[in-house]
């Protein structure tokens, strides 16, 4: 006789109790899933949801976007706690060592699919240790400046680097970062040589470009929407290949006459890959939740964040294609992201 059918027997014979206890042993035999498929979870304890880049950035502003509605979707207090630093991979690894019992999440963006192929020793797999909850959506970056650059476009910014080579600088949120990778495919594409400027996060990048101390930067659209409007940046274009529904008068790549710079960014949630199948369940469709509810869905939308809803399997898949992608261009395309 079979374990499964002794479970079914179990079923029928004891009713709802020994249903609860056969279920817990197919999801892992633990305390914590028993406690999700009882309702239990999450009872009393705050949920963290690791922010991977600093404050101000795509992971953060999302990151607490998100978390007053996930909380109420949950019944439970959610608490950002930024863990910048090496492309996401901190936060990363402070999700694969934490208690895998889903007080744990982690918001990151498209970085971590770039991250094998920056980071070959990576103490984790991205993979196998780390599955999607949910994405957030798709976000391109924003070709940004400090006005008193005064350039014209996107053309004369390469002209100007190209009468200068390895003069201009331009900066990123982190090597291996998709502000980097954007950037990157940006100089291949113009046929320019610049010097990249690696900083500790999107706040400092752009603290630096409107300095002036950096020429250029591929902002998330999320961090640098409202420094635009307000006239304190010059969005040369869209990192992608079709203009931004938040930035309509902002050429895209392709119309500035760069298509094969185009890279759209994205970003969502993840938890460890050991989390109990009920809890994680229950942590995709409050998301999902949260997502609808019209204070998240208006501030996505302002941030230029496009939706693009899945399944946890169907976003556990996406990143795997990514992740194949990224090892791929930067192969191909010789792309330089160790400094």
């Amino acid at each position: 006789m079979t374990e499964e059918t002794t479970i079914v027997q179990r079923n029928a014979m004891s009713g709802r109790r020994a249903a609860l206890r056969a279920l817990g042993v197919l999801l892992g035999g633990g305390a914590a899933a028993r406690a999700a498929v009882q309702g239990a979870w999450p009872q009393g304890r705050p949920i963290k949801l690791i922010a991977a880049f600093s404050p101000g950035s795509a992971s953060d502003l999302l990151a607490r976007a998100l978390a007053p509605e996930l909380a109420r979707a949950l019944g439970a207090t959610v608490v950002v706690d930024n863990r910048p630093g090496a492309g996401g991979t901190i936060a990363a690894t402070a999700l694969v060592n934490a208690p895998a019992d889903g007080y744990t999440l982690m918001s990151q963006t498209a970085a971590h699919a770039i991250n094998p192929a920056v980071y070959p020793s990576l103490p984790y797999d991205t993979l196998k240790d780390i599955h999607g909850v949910a994405p957030f959506g798709a976000m391109p970056c924003v070709m940004v400046a400090a006005p008193a650059k005064g350039y014209r476009d996107v053309r004369d910014l390469v002209e100007r680097a190209k009468t200068r080579p390895g003069v201009l600088n331009y900066a990123s949120a982190g090597i291996g970062s998709s502000t980097h990778i954007n950037a990157a495919k940006f100089a291949q594409a113009a046929g320019i040589e610049a010097v990249h400027v690696p900083s500790r996060g999107t706040a400092e990048a752009l603290t630096e470009v409107m300095a002036g101390r950096v020429d250029w930067f591929f902002a998330p659209l999320a961090s640098a929407i409202s420094l635009v409007k307000e006239g304190r940046l010059q969005a040369l274009a869209v990192g992608s290949g079709e203009r931004a529904p938040a930035l309509p008068g902002v050429p895209s790549m392709a119309e500035a006459g760069f298509a094969a710079a185009q890279y759209t960014s994205w970003a969502g949630v993840f938890v460890s890959a050991r989390t109990p199948p009920a809890i994680a369940q229950r942590l995709h469709a409050a998301m999902l939740q949260a997502l609808e509810a019209t204070p998240v869905r208006e501030r996505l939308a302002a941030l230029g964040v496009t939706p693009m809803p899945m399944s946890a399997p169907q976003f556990d898949k996406f990143v795997a294609d990514d992740v194949s992608a990224m090892a791929a261009l930067v192969k191909s395309a010789n792309l330089k992201l160790t400094n």
